[in-house]
């Protein structure tokens, strides 16, 4: 048994050196507050406290898609699947994008403390979304699957980052491949990690609402590195799956079972 003053012993050192830590100033009519938190780029999480009736509202003066920005189409976030996804992950700590821009998130005074944690959490979340465009996720992934594709149908027949025709904003819910000359409309999605599992959901159930004819196969890096939930839901949105890219063989023969269907 470690004993109370043990642990009291840690609880005194651990609030005296994240206080230490913590700078707070005021900034304007808003206190700016430094937490003990870093983003990637090593900077401290910086958070503006605006005071509400009983409580405050936290904000962060846009600098989280200021930092996006340096390395991401920002706009392409801001739409479609992505944002769907983005708009979920905040929600999850309490916060949310709004019309201008900001991460923002409401706090009561007796609960500051654990709302500022949670928000701190969704900043760092936020710049996770990174890892969501093609060109940094995977890249070589994609080339591959193409490549098995067109091994399979010929590259007159594969059509990369589909905009499907007749559908409400088609391009904001583009498909991996599309596969032409088939009875119905063949789409391909490749999966290589569990945020374009979600990706691939959301997109397969915006063309559910609005074609009424088509088939889809969703071919994992790994389906095994996928979360249960994730699977599941993707599973009840596609027609086909094919765990591994490199199942050549069954990638083949699911889709000329589509192709002569």
């Amino acid at each position: 048994m470690l004993g109370d003053q043990t642990s009291e012993a840690v609880k005194k050192l651990l609030c005296e050196s994240w206080c230490s830590e913590l700078d707070v100033v005021e900034d304007g009519d808003t206190l700016r507050l430094s937490m003990p938190l870093t983003e990637p780029d090593g900077d401290y999480v910086t958070v503006w406290l605006r005071k509400t009736l009983g409580g405050w509202k936290l904000e962060d003066a846009g600098s989280t898609l200021m930092r996006l920005s340096y390395d991401t189409d920002v706009s392409g976030l801001l739409r479609g699947p992505r944002k769907v996804m983005l708009d979920k992950m905040l929600v999850e700590y309490g916060a949310r994008l709004d019309d201008s821009g900001q991460v923002i998130s409401e706090a009561v005074e007796p609960d500051l403390g654990h709302s500022l944690l949670r928000y701190g959490q969704a900043l760092l979340r936020a710049n996770e979304i990174r890892t969501w465009s093609k060109t940094r996720v995977a890249s070589t992934f994609y080339d591959d699957l193409r490549s098995r594709l067109i091994e399979i149908v010929g590259a007159d027949r594969v059509m990369a980052d589909y905009s499907v025709p007749n559908i409400p904003s088609s391009d904001d819910y583009r498909v991996d491949f599309s596969i032409s000359g088939t009875p119905e409309p063949l789409f391909v999605f490749g999966v290589p990690s569990k945020d374009r599992a979600r990706l691939a959901t959301i997109v397969l159930q915006h063309l559910q609402q609005h074609l009424t004819n088509f088939n889809s196969i969703v071919v994992f890096q790994n389906a095994s590195e996928i979360g249960t939930a994730d699977l599941r839901r993707l599973m009840n949105a596609a027609n086909d799956m094919v765990d591994s890219i490199d199942a050549k063989d069954a990638l083949e023969r699911k889709i000329r079972h589509r192709v002569a269907a």
